[in-house]
Formats: structure tokens, C-alpha cells, sequence
């Protein structure tokens, strides 16, 4: 049932504060469907109000009570009035063993997820690091709205509200967009659009969340072209993926081992080994030599000429006695 047990965790805090100030972020997700809640603090000790707004959204939008709460031991969940507040509305608590993560998985797996993601999408756009918090809220939409879970062919918001969600109006993170500007003081010959950068979808409007670069601020908009035509996704190679340790390898993904060279000696020695093929239409009476010794090349005879010199029972001194020696005198021939 939904609300049996609720994640809750906080990340942070990031060296680059966003637009509003905010350095955490709180994630809070509902074990039954997975769906997930994302909120921004300044500081870890809002994590208690941020809870309670939580919890009067979730109950009123399922009719369910939650049951328990899961977190870690930080301080932000174990002030006295957090405790006090749970004791009141009978929320059981969880808590995970100091330095053992994986207890509390769901929601520090989450956390994970969030962050390369974002990150991903920050360095592939060239967005400011300081848009961190709409990078994260974006993240999010995208996880309960096409996220399916294993063994499951719902989504998270299907799970949650009971129907499906269209996502039809999802634009590419950090592209530029062009804002209808709304002044009512313009002139006739002054641009009626802004440029601007796409920072995803506003949680309280049905519109967009743009950067407007004339303003300098984050302004909401439903009338808003994205420019897309000329992203081409960057091409990542095997290369610049780095190997993670967690992660072992794969017998399949293991370098095949190199074929070892064989001496050059014993290859010249097969390339010499004559054949004891005759072409059919060859007459025989044009063959020179014996038919069993095969067919010499040129470049077999030159191979076997310059090994002559070594055939020699002795090694001449200089170049006369070289001379008087046939197999140093073919050899200084070749």
C-alpha cells in the first residue's frame, strides 16, 4: 500500500549554491511505488519543516497515513522535535546502522542517480554549475514519469496517481530557447523574443523554466521555442569511460591475449616448403627440374641465396679467399 514505508534522506551540500541560495537536497520516496519527492534547503535544518510539508502533501493527495519513516542517523533526523512530531501522527522510525548505507538503499541509490544524471546533463548542455537544482528537478520528472520498475510495466506517477502521464512536451536540458517577451512598452522595431536556456519544467505552472539572458533571472513561460535541430548527441568512446572498481570485469570484456610472433626463421622455412601441386592444364614437358620439388618463386630463390654464405665450411679472411669459395661467391652475386 502506498505510504507503508517512506525513504528519506539529504544530499549535499554542493560547493556552487543555486539562483535562490540553496546548497542540499532532500529526496523522499514512497517504497511501494517508487515515486519520488525533491525538495531544495539552504540549510540541513530545514529538513524538519520540508518533512512536514511533505507528509500533509502526500496524505492528502493518496488518503493514505504514512506508517514509517526511513533515514540515516544525521542530525537533521534525530532533533528532538522531529521525534516528537512522529510520536503525535504514530510514524514508526527506521534508522540505519552508522556507515552501513545499504540499508537504507532505495533512497541513497536515488541520491546516485540524481547526481550523475544531473552532472551528465549540466556537462553535455555547457550549463552553469550553479543550475544544479533545476538540472536535479528535471531528473526527477524524468524518473517518475518514464522510469518503470522490474517486474512492473507501470511507471512511479502511474503507480502513484493511477494514470498514465504524456511526455510530449519534454525538451532537451540546457538547449537555447527563444522566451516571447511580454513587455507591454515595446516598440515596433524591437525583437519580440529572448534568447535564453531551457532549465526544464515549473512545478507550479504548466510551463516552462527558462534563464532569460536579457533579465538575468529564471523566469516561467509557455511560450517558448527550443531550438533542437542542430544537438548532436557527443560521441563518447570506450576510452574515456572510466573503468569503475566496483564493478568487476567480464570474461567477455577481458583483452584477448595476443597471439605470440613465431621466430622469423621457422615462417621463411614454411614459406620454402615446396609444393606438390601441378596446375592441370600445365604440360609437363615445359617443367624444369623435378616435378616433386614444387614451384620456385623468384623470391624463394633469393630467400635460399642468402642463407649460401652460411652453408660455407669456413670463414674467409678477406675478400680473396672469399672469391675462391663458390657459396660466398654466390652470395656476394645476390
Amino acid at each position: 500500500m502506498p505510504l507503508e514505508l517512506v525513504h528519506t534522506d539529504v544530499c549535499g551540500p554542493f560547493r556552487k549554491r543555486t539562483p535562490r541560495g540553496e546548497e542540499y537536497l532532500i529526496l523522499s520516496i514512497d517504497d511501494f511505488s517508487r515515486f519520488v519527492w525533491l525538495g531544495h534547503m539552504k540549510h540541513k535544518d530545514e529538513a524538519f519543516e520540508k518533512f512536514k510539508s511533505f507528509k500533509a502533501l502526500v496524505e492528502n493527495e493518496s488518503g493514505y497515513k504514512i506508517k514509517s519513516l526511513r533515514s540515516d542517523r544525521g542530525g537533521e533526523f534525530i532533533s528532538n522535535d522531529f521525534f516528537d512530531f512522529c510520536e503525535e501522527n504514530g510514524i514508526r522510525r527506521e534508522f540505519s546502522t552508522a556507515r552501513t548505507p545499504q540499508q537504507n538503499e532505495v533512497v541513497e541509490r536515488m541520491n546516485r542517480t540524481v547526481q550523475q544524471m544531473a552532472r551528465a546533463m549540466l556537462d553535455e548542455s555547457g550549463t552553469l554549475a550553479t543550475f544544479w537544482g533545476e538540472a536535479a528537478y528535471v531528473v526527477v520528472v524524468i524518473l517518475k514519469k518514464t522510469n518503470v520498475r522490474v517486474n512492473n510495466t507501470q511507471t512511479p506517477h502511474e503507480l502513484w496517481y493511477g494514470e498514465s502521464y504524456s511526455v510530449k512536451h519534454f525538451k532537451i536540458f540546457g538547449r537555447k530557447c527563444y522566451i516571447k517577451n511580454t513587455d507591454e512598452q515595446l516598440g515596433k522595431l524591437e525583437p519580440r523574443a529572448d534568447e535564453g536556456i531551457l532549465l526544464g519544467y515549473s512545478p507550479h505552472n504548466k510551463a516552462y523554466k527558462c534563464y532569460n539572458k536579457r533579465l538575468g533571472k529564471i523566469v516561467d513561460s509557455i511560450d517558448v521555442v527550443v531550438d533542437e535541430k542542430g544537438y548532436i548527441p557527443r560521441h563518447v568512446s570506450h576510452e574515456d569511460i572510466e573503468e569503475n572498481e566496483d564493478y568487476p570485469k567480464k570474461q567477455n570484456d577481458e583483452e584477448e591475449e595476443e597471439p605470440q610472433e613465431e621466430p622469423e626463421e621457422k615462417i621463411r622455412i614454411e614459406e620454402k616448403t615446396p609444393s606438390r601441386y601441378v596446375q592441370k592444364n600445365h604440360p609437363e614437358s615445359q617443367i624444369l627440374g623435378q616435378k616433386e620439388a614444387g614451384v620456385q618463386t623468384r623470391r624463394t630463390v633469393a630467400e635460399a641465396s642468402s642463407y649460401l654464405a652460411l652453408l660455407s665450411s669456413t670463414e674467409p679472411q678477406n675478400v680473396k679467399e672469399a672469391c675462391k669459395d663458390e657459396c660466398w661467391v654466390k652470395a656476394m652475386d645476390e
